[in-house]
């Protein structure tokens, strides 16, 4: 009666009904508020896994001993590890979560710290399987050389700023005790722009083993020592190989530097130097056809300034003929086009190019190679290219003008041992096992800041590429001696140490 009374009245009925509608609303809210107090706690997020994403290390190390515990414990105290867990506590405004600030520091340091124990793992991975850290040839080759520098110069001095104030001082021999002490010592750089696996290693049997190990284990036959004459001890280093090589099947020969203003007297002593090691065991020598004896090969850097001096004439048969002092198969050094006519002239056996970087010289420009074999080929002479993995000089202004070549993961090295091998050359030498000041090595590098490096790949990443092409280059000759007709083999097939 009363409801039907206030109906008849719109203003009442206004009135009653929102007073209906704020006592539902009131309820409501009731309900919800009591209901989220007995919510299954298995429909809520897993708020121990957010704890455990988001604790410190030891709230981490307590959750992962309570996940280990076995079974039948985990059973008799999950009520007790329930209270125990730290959940995620973050802070509440107005009942909404606050999101976390994001701390980049904390990152990098996480994702520092992951590599570093992904390095370690694979470092340990490594010292479990030492034979699997690169490949081994099938066999050795003495028609592949390959540069070795002993002692390597790790070190570059910084010119002085004041040289003419140092000769004064020591023209005059007055003790100046204030400019004196103003004279500093040349800093000391490193030249190199990698850094090696063995550490800035110094010249000892147990090096030159490892070493001797690993060319070996390349399929690389002989090892090219060069000869200047300005380190005293340098001969005493180099006896030292020559009894440690025949060991690991390696022979060994020389590459002699000259200059244009040297005279005839110092080539002879470079070679009379080289001729105390003839006799050794190890000391390379192939099978002339023509000469019916063995007869060494000696590489000749810079050969093509003879051409500027007296001694033009030095290597062909005469009275004065330095073959008199030391007679082997000649291979000079050459980088012009030209050059190659003046290795003829100097009654040079052979010429090489050297410099292992593609485009910087006519001669190690690869697609020049062809015609320098022809040429070779036409004057009963050799044509020796050099590969080589890529040329970095550490030096901001590099003294062989902009010729650096990068490596680009090895393909730089597969295209220049590609060329040599289609061009079906009898030698090929390889610059270099351990040139660190030139960048050119294949021996192992480490990362380290500031530094060049192999990767993506292991460390013996080059010495792999280099068993893998010397295999290439064999398997080819082999074919090539094996088309050959009626047996009759080219001068370019060296079998055997065997040369026309």
């Amino acid at each position: 009666m009363i409801f039907t009374k206030y109906c008849k009245n719109p203003r009442k009925f206004r009135i009653i009904l929102l007073f209906m509608i704020v006592t539902l609303i009131v309820i409501t809210l009731v309900i919800l508020s009591n209901g989220l107090q007995h919510v299954n706690p298995e429909r809520l997020i897993d708020e121990r896994f957010v704890a455990q994403a988001y604790a410190d290390e030891a709230s981490q190390q307590l959750l992962l001993q309570q996940q280990q515990q076995p079974q039948r414990q985990q059973q008799q105290s999950s009520q007790n590890r329930v209270d125990n867990l730290l959940l995620l506590k973050s802070p509440r405004e107005n009942g909404i979560i606050q999101p976390e600030k994001y701390d980049e520091h904390k990152l990098k340091s996480r994702l520092i710290q992951e590599k570093i124990e992904n390095l370690k793992s694979q470092q340990k991975q490594s010292n479990l399987d030492p034979e699997e850290e690169h490949t081994i040839a099938d066999s050795i080759t003495n028609a592949i050389h390959i540069f070795y520098t002993a002692p390597v110069p790790w070190y570059k001095t910084r010119k002085s700023a004041t040289p003419s104030l140092t000769k004064e001082l020591l023209s005059d021999g007055v003790a100046n005790t204030t400019q004196s002490s103003t004279i500093r010592p040349s800093p000391k750089i490193l030249n190199s722009a990698f850094y090696p696996a063995l550490g800035l290693y110094k010249p000892t049997q147990d090096l030159f083993e490892k070493h001797f190990e690993n060319i070996r284990n390349c399929g690389v036959g002989v090892l090219i020592l060069s000869l200047s004459g300005k380190v005293p001890s340098e001969l005493e280093v180099y006896r030292t190989i020559f009894h440690i090589a025949p060991k690991f099947n390696l022979s060994i020969t020389f590459e002699i530097t000259v200059a244009g203003n040297q005279t005839y007297a110092y080539l002879q002593q470079q070679l009379l130097d080289v001729r105390r090691f003839y006799n050794y065991p190890g000391f390379f020598k192939v099978f002339s056809r023509t000469r019916k004896s063995l007869t060494p090969v000696i590489y000749i850097s810079n050969a093509y300034k003879l051409m500027d001096t007296s001694t033009a004439q030095a290597f062909c048969k005469s009275s004065e003929s330095l073959r008199y002092t030391l007679d082997a198969f000649f291979i000079g050094h050459i980088r012009l086009k030209n050059h190659a006519d003046y290795m003829k002239r100097l009654c040079l056996d052979g010429f090489y190019s050297k410099l292992p970087s593609n485009g910087a010289t006519f001669a190690s420009t690869w697609k020049n190679w062809s015609y320098l074999k022809s040429f070779a080929l036409t004057y009963k002479m050799l044509f020796v290219p050099t590969v080589g993995p890529g040329f970095a000089e550490r030096n901001k202004f590099p003294r062989h003008g902009d010729i650096q070549r990068h490596r680009s993961n090895g393909r730089y090295y597969g295209v220049a041992w590609r060329t040599a091998i289609l061009n079906h050359v009898g030698f090929i030498n390889v610059a270099s096992y351990n040139n660190w000041p030139d960048g050119s090595q294949i021996e192992e590098v480490i990362p380290k800041a500031g530094f060049l490096d192999y990767n993506p790949g292991k460390k013996t990443k080059y010495l792999d590429l280099t068993t893998h092409w010397v295999s290439n280059f064999v398997k080819t000759r082999n074919e090539a001696a094996a088309a050959a007709a009626d047996g009759h083999l080219s001068c370019y097939e060296f079998l055997n140490n065997t040369i026309c």
